[in-house]
């Protein structure tokens, strides 16, 4: 039997990138998926799925306005009777994430877009999706996270501060409704090669950032949705409240690795005395 097979799962940013892949990888496995966008590029997505030979409808709507997801809500309902998983994906990118740069610079409209989209949409998405995985006796809620919550950095400020929301948020849903069968955690992702990675940063940069990457590669979506799978099945049943990091190792070792593995490799180089 596939891992997800029967299960009604809600995903949210589904018209492209990271959102797109998860969403594919549940149909795969035998969900049976609601795809969500702000425009209308989830119902290629649910096409997609659907020629596949899967099971998926799209809705569309911003998640920062709490009536739309009302009837995001009531549509995974209505398709299904049960919402099994919640997977919280949606947030900025394009030009919010371009012009999001250091606390002197930041523009009050990017800042609270941010916090509208990544913060308030998951919140909101929870409050109307749990009292319905209560009534049916549980269910699992996935936040796609960022290292960039455990960072400092020179730009993306708004972004990162509202993942480091989103992973609380996500925590807090752990903890109040664990014992009534709700499981929830965070898929903690660093630098993913989606098409709008490669459109938006320059090479140079994606070269600095493979260099703190444990891994010989940067990943894809692909990956970030096999771990999705992951928390999205049985096989994580005693997991919960936990960030499941999927991002090549970036977050686990010291800033100067990379530096460090330079100077020794020098050290220890044959000179052309030896």
């Amino acid at each position: 039997m596939k891992r997800l097979e029967g299960k009604a799962i809600v995903v949210t940013g589904a018209g492209s990138g990271i959102g797109e892949a998860c969403a594919v990888a549940y149909a795969r496995e035998g969900a049976r998926v609601v795809v969500t966008s702000k425009s209308r590029s989830s119902e290629r997505v649910a096409a997609a799925i659907r020629a596949a030979g899967g099971e998926a409808q799209a809705c569309f709507g911003d998640l920062a306005d709490e009536a739309a997801v009302e009837r995001l809500i009531d549509v995974a309902i209505g398709a299904h009777g049960r919402i099994d998983v919640l997977h919280n994906n949606a947030a900025v990118t394009g030009d919010e994430i371009l012009m999001d740069r250091d606390v002197a610079s930041m523009a009050t409209d990017i800042w609270d877009v941010t916090m509208a989209v990544n913060v308030r949409g998951p919140m909101l998405c929870a409050k109307h999706a749990i009292p319905h995985m209560l009534k049916q006796g549980g269910g699992n809620i996935i936040a796609t996270g960022s290292s960039k919550a455990l960072q400092g950095d020179i730009g993306q400020t708004a972004y990162s501060a509202s993942k480091a929301a989103l992973h609380n948020l996500t925590y807090n849903i752990a903890a109040q409704y664990g014992k009534q069968g709700i499981r929830a955690n965070v898929l903690m992702v660093g630098l993913i090669l989606t098409d709008a990675t490669r459109q938006n940063i320059p090479p140079p940069i994606l070269d600095l950032v493979l260099r703190h990457k444990l891994t010989p590669f940067i990943g894809t979506p692909d990956d970030c949705a096999a771990a999705a799978v992951f928390l999205a099945s049985d096989d994580s049943r005693y997991t919960t409240g936990q960030a499941l990091h999927v991002d090549g190792g970036f977050a686990s070792h010291s800033p100067t690795l990379p530096d460090m593995q330079a100077l020794f490799a020098q050290m220890t180089a044959p000179t052309d005395d030896a």
